[in-house]
């Protein structure tokens, strides 16, 4: 470590030297060190690795009222007191004193007491100190804790809130974390379960095995014990007086990763949703604090999951139905997959949008047990406003009675098993007041469509769907008359479908419509109205994946205009010139994907035909060679460009290196022929480029040190293909403007990484988003592990193994050198 950083503090103060001359003395410097540090292994001087606190060696002083003290404080005692309270007034509360005290000729009397504020004895209060060994005893870490520890305070912990913690109640909680099996067994009180959570909540605790363990214990020798009844009737309002509202839920949520043996938890705030999953070998931040930030929460469980669940629920099912209410669950998502934590989801970096929607399993599909919703409690029934049921069996018969009783607005049911005869007209009094309809294989029905025209639905997705067979549409329908549903709906899928062809004119043509998917679709035969008016549209995005040739359709679009455009996946690209020519989207498309397409070169010409594109995605479809190419004005205004999975060579790598303003370059699983990279990276490029996904892309060192020269690079998604450490590399890039700029790094090695390399991330001081992933962790580095202190406290990291190694020890060192930041380490 020493030697590292002596390197560093040496490049810092020559950055007037050229890069590759900087890189050729590190490689030097980097083979020395390597050398030296192998040869300290091999005679045992460096050893295993541990992490030491530079504040106050961990201990810390906790200033408590003390009960017995307020009715009788011996002399001795009272003679002892190092910290007080005061106020002003008996009008005012109480809060910490700065003043200094002592008594007058060491007369311990009222009278003879002295603080240099001037404040009277009867306005002060004397603070016990409760002193531990935070880091050495504590198993169970908190982030207020750590905080307080590094800013080194000379004054000691003060809780606040409105718990009053004394020194009796704070001696038993302290004692409860050391889980001593004597003192954890014993059942707890009802006023002692709920000070205890109020406690931890004061203290916001970091996820962990032993967090889970006292929550555990709390569920046991609480909830499942005498004092159950209480604790769930809350006569004494604890819940209400402990909890402010927004962070009312947040304390409870813990419990439902305790249920069982076989079960554990998390929340995943950006879908607001509450995950429960079979346990993994692994460590995760269960993201509870961000629970108040979550308005509607849902619980997102898998058949599987389910049914362990439920079988243990049989007896305590009253404990869950409590769980549900207190932290307010308000929708159920239940399918055939685990979401085991809550994973950093990096966007497509040109910001195209990545399709995430539910995938069709070639599984038997399980059956959705009854007996869960059958036991919700009339008031969880009630609450409900949102259900999903994806790849599972389910029965209209079940859900009926439960959203008759509900308040659904959210409904999605995709690629399930329905009882036969079963139709959305069963549904009929829900869908009237639905917001959200999500159908996926599905047969419809006449019925079907007359209520979906009449409701006020804003999204319906409609995948995959067609008219049960035997039915025939009616034509019945008022051509004239506005449907409720067209005052209404902003997005509308209809992709892979077949539905008849006035339908969809009534839902195309809804007024506030704004992304519309009409990916391989199809309209139904009809001989009876056989034409189609067009309508000005304006849409946000518009998807023609897979395009069916068809005439209708192409009436149907012939003046709409979209800020967004999607032709992927065109069987005979030639179809789809139409688009290319239709003068509202050449005036309108800002956003073109071209992705899957079999494109000959003179094609690139016609995307040039939109005025004002700014983001193009040619995924698999960058044509083999550049002839026939026109100097085209997206070299000018093109800002993000996707050539993902793509195979570039000699004779098309040309069409890169022309752009002169791009922002965003993703070339991910791309074939880059053996010495373009260098050249593909322009001047230009280097000038301009903020984002740059290499992801899966086999690049020679020689190919990296281009890299270097990106001036403005906040957003880096690369691979190692060599035997070189991920430090190597970093150490590199913290010579270059990277060290102020870079946001966001994912990397993926073919090797292992130790604390050497996640030590590299230190100099990085802007970065907000971590991914490593790799085959497995070695326990080796540097003895003394510093603390990092990234300026954005929000940053993550994620951990990928591929073969999961990590012991608790390992992930406790980890946990400590990343202090209150968000992390995760979970097998691939």
């Amino acid at each position: 470590m020493y030697i590292s950083i002596c390197f560093r503090r040496i490049c810092s103060l020559n950055h007037e030297e050229n890069i590759e001359m900087r890189c050729l003395r590190k490689i030097i410097w980097m083979i020395a060190y390597s050398r030296w540090i192998a040869l300290l292994y091999f005679f045992g001087f460096l050893k295993a690795v541990n992490c030491t606190s530079r504040s106050n060696n961990g201990r810390i002083k906790f200033a408590l009222i003390d009960m017995n003290w307020r009715n009788a404080i011996s002399k001795q005692d009272l003679a002892a007191v190092e910290y007080w309270m005061s106020r002003s007034n008996s009008m005012e509360k109480f809060c910490f004193c700065y003043g200094k005290h002592f008594f007058q000729e060491n007369k311990i009397y009222p009278a003879f007491f002295i603080c240099t504020r001037g404040l009277s004895f009867l306005n002060h209060e004397p603070l016990h100190i409760f002193e531990v060994n935070y880091v050495d005893d504590w198993k169970i870490k908190f982030r207020i804790l750590d905080d307080y520890l590094v800013q080194k305070s000379r004054k000691p912990f003060l809780f606040k809130g409105p718990l009053s913690v004394s020194y009796q109640l704070f001696n038993i909680f302290v004692t409860y974390l050391s889980f001593d099996s004597t003192i954890s067994a014993h059942n707890l009180s009802y006023e002692l379960f709920y000070k205890f959570l109020k406690l931890l909540d004061l203290l916001d605790p970091i996820s962990s095995v032993f967090l889970n363990k006292f929550y555990s214990n709390l569920y046991k020798n609480g909830l499942m014990k005498a004092s159950s009844f209480d604790i769930i009737n809350d006569v004494k309002n604890y819940r209400l007086r402990y909890f402010c509202e927004k962070r009312r839920k947040r304390p409870f949520m813990y419990f439902f990763g305790v249920l069982n043996n076989y079960l554990d938890a998390c929340l995943i705030p950006d879908i607001s949703t509450l995950s429960v999953f079979k346990k993994r070998n692994q460590h995760i931040d269960q993201c509870f604090r961000y629970t108040e930030e979550v308005s509607r929460l849902a619980l997102k469980i898998s058949v599987t999951s389910l049914e362990l669940l439920i079988c243990s629920l049989r007896i305590n099912v009253h404990i869950f139905d409590w769980l549900l209410s207190v932290t307010k669950i308000a929708g159920y998502y239940i399918d055939d997959t685990e979401y085991s934590f809550n994973p950093i989801k990096f966007h497509n970096i040109c910001g195209f949008v990545n399709f995430d929607g539910p995938i069709k399993t070639q599984n038997t599909l399980k059956v959705v047990s009854s007996d869960f919703f059958l036991n919700l409690s009339d008031v969880n029934q009630r609450r409900i406003t949102y259900l999903r049921f994806v790849n599972v069996d389910i029965c209209f018969d079940l859900i009926k009675p439960l959203l008759n009783r509900s308040r659904i607005t959210f409904l999605e049911i995709s690629y399930c098993n329905i009882a036969a005869g079963s139709k959305i007209t069963d549904l009929s009094e829900i869908i009237l007041r639905l917001n959200v309809l999500k159908l996926r294989d599905f047969k419809l029905r006449p019925d079907d469509i007359y209520l979906i025209l009449h409701s006020k639905i804003k999204v319906l997705i409609l995948s995959n769907c067609t008219l049960n067979d035997g039915s025939v549409f009616p034509f019945n329908l008022n051509k004239r008359y506005v449907y409720e549903i067209a005052k209404n709906l902003r997005m509308l899928d209809i992709s892979s479908s077949k539905l008849p062809m006035l339908f969809v004119q009534f839902l195309c043509f809804s007024s506030n419509l704004e992304n519309m998917n009409i990916s391989c679709f199809e309209f139904l035969p009809e001989d009876s109205f056989s034409s189609l008016k067009y309508s000005y549209k304006k849409f946000d995005c518009l998807e023609i994946n897979q395009y069916i040739p068809n005439d209708s359709l192409k009436c149907l679009l012939m003046k709409v205009s979209a800020n967004s455009l999607s032709l992927c996946f065109s069987n005979a690209f030639n179809e789809v010139i139409y688009f290319f020519r239709a003068v509202a989207l050449i005036n309108s498309v800002k956003y073109l994907d071209l992705s899957d397409n079999i494109l000959p070169s003179y094609f690139l010409n016609l995307v040039d035909y939109f005025k004002n594109l700014r983001r193009l995605k040619l995924s698999a479809s960058l044509p083999p060679h550049m002839n026939y190419i026109n100097d085209l004005r997206i070299y000018n205004s093109l800002t993000d460009l996707d050539l993902s999975r793509n195979n570039i060579t000699t004779r098309n790598y040309t069409f890169i290196p022309r752009f002169i303003n791009l922002k965003s370059l993703n070339l991910m699983n791309t074939i880059i022929e053996k010495g373009l990279f260098r050249y593909i990276l322009s001047n230009n490029l280097t000038n301009s480029l903020i984002s740059l996904d290499i992801s899966n892309v086999v690049l020679r060192f020689c190919d990296f040190k281009r890299i270097l020269y990106c001036k403005k690079l906040k957003i880096f998604h690369f691979k190692i293909s060599s035997n070189r450490p991920l430090s190597y590399y970093c150490d590199i890039l913290s010579l270059t403007m990277a060290k102020n700029n870079l946001s966001i790094l994912t990397v993926e090695l073919e090797t292992n990484i130790n604390f050497d390399d996640i030590l590299s991330l230190a100099d990085f001081h802007n970065l907000l988003q971590v991914k490593i992933t790799c085959n497995k962790f070695i326990g080796v580095g540097e003895e003394d592990l510093i603390k990092f202190n990234f300026k954005n406290p929000e940053f993550r990291f994620e951990l990928v193994l591929k073969d999961y190694n990590l012991d608790i020890n390992t992930v406790g060192i980890l946990m400590e050198i990343f202090n209150n930041y968000s992390c995760s380490f979970v097998s691939l």
